[in-house]
């Protein structure tokens, strides 16, 4: 379906005289025989144009891009681009061409070239599909100013290997080892989402290339984090996992994750009774890394099925009249030492037992 709604945006264009054709992972995808999720369209049309037609997002129009609103779907549209310059080995500085085959030279591997008319027909400049059939990523060009130009094909191409389970072409694998220190100049949010990439991805080849050639070998955070996640872990545990491994967050987190991750720590240290009846709802969220810690699971989870009681209020001795029997910060540290001996089994829940405990020799 995403497909042939493409295809009535392409048709759309082709009558107005211009050019348009999909590009890059949907074609290299398609081809594949794998399930195509994401559409980009290339074209020689004006974005004034393209807004006058369409329903458009403009948000990337810098970058000669938009997006396209087309029966509740979103598809991703660029002018023939040519890059004339980078800065900081990531940002290109754009502008239009009305060649498809300029267009072509700025794309990152062969396999992403790949360019296909309304009709199924394929262009294909750079033996893109020679290199598909082979099982093979290769850059276009030079690789090492593409990589140069910008770091971030380095990881793309781990991802892609993953993804794909193809081998590296031996030029671009020397590129990619030889510039490999340029990776340290992406932001930690980039090296964070490729990371994630290449670590879910259905094979293992990119992690096998990084650990094989210390790919990551001036990213040491990220370094180190490879050799801790372990990708049986859901993606939103790792930040904590890696956290209590390291006492440190491989990107910029928020105050709420770091309070979750010190409670956790909590929680690590004394799984008994007391503590997970305190921590009831923080013990099911993480569950699974204190699962790949080691820790009772099982047995966790039948404490929490028969705490003696379920909630403060089934204190056989309320928490209101624990406190008048104390002053000041007693109040609170007494309530919470007659839960803990009652949840831990040290006393029984009763009144006697908890005046016992408190040491009181009346009737409240």
């Amino acid at each position: 379906m995403l497909f042939e709604y493409g295809k009535e945006i392409l048709k759309q264009i082709n009558k107005e005289g211009f050019k348009a054709y999909f590009v890059g992972g949907c074609v290299r995808d398609y081809l594949l025989h794998q399930e195509v999720n994401d559409i980009d369209i290339t074209t020689n049309m004006p974005l004034d144009k393209i807004k006058e037609i369409f329903e458009v997002l403009d948000n990337g129009s810098n970058y000669l891009s938009v997006t396209i609103i087309y029966k509740g779907y979103y598809f991703e549209i660029t002018n023939f681009r040519k890059d004339i310059e980078y800065s900081d080995h990531r940002h290109p500085k754009v502008i239009y061409t009305d060649s498809i085959y300029e267009d072509s030279l700025r794309r990152d591997y062969t396999i992403n070239a790949l360019y296909m008319d309304e009709f199924g027909k394929i262009l294909d400049f750079h033996d893109g599909i020679k290199d598909l059939e082979g099982k093979e990523l290769k850059m276009i060009g030079d690789p090492f100013l593409r990589f140069t130009e910008d770091s971030l094909r380095i990881l793309r191409g781990l991802y892609f290997a993953s993804k794909l389970d193809f081998n590296i072409e031996q030029n671009t694998l020397f590129a990619m080892i030889d510039k490999k220190r340029l990776l340290a100049s992406l932001s930690e949010e980039r090296l964070y989402q490729y990371f994630i990439k290449i670590l879910y991805a259905k094979n293992r080849s990119g992690i096998i290339y990084i650990n094989e050639y210390d790919i990551f070998q001036y990213i040491p955070k990220f370094k180190r984090w490879l050799n801790i996640v372990n990708p049986s872990m859901k993606e939103k545990d790792l930040l904590y996992y890696y956290y209590l491994k390291t006492k440190d967050f491989p990107i910029m987190v928020s105050n709420i994750v770091i309070r979750k991750a010190k409670k956790l720590e909590v929680l690590l240290k004394s799984l008994d009774s007391y503590t997970l009846y305190e921590n009831k709802s923080l013990y099911f969220e993480f569950k699974d890394i204190l699962f790949h810690y080691g820790c009772d699971i099982i047995g966790a989870d039948k404490r929490v099925n028969e705490f003696i009681i379920n909630n403060d209020k089934e204190l056989a001795l309320s928490k209101e009249e624990i406190a008048n029997l104390y002053e000041g910060k007693n109040k609170s540290y007494m309530i919470e030492l007659v839960k803990e001996a009652i949840l831990n089994g040290k006393i029984k829940n009763t009144k006697e037992e908890i005046l016992k405990l408190l040491g009181v020799n009346k009737d409240v």
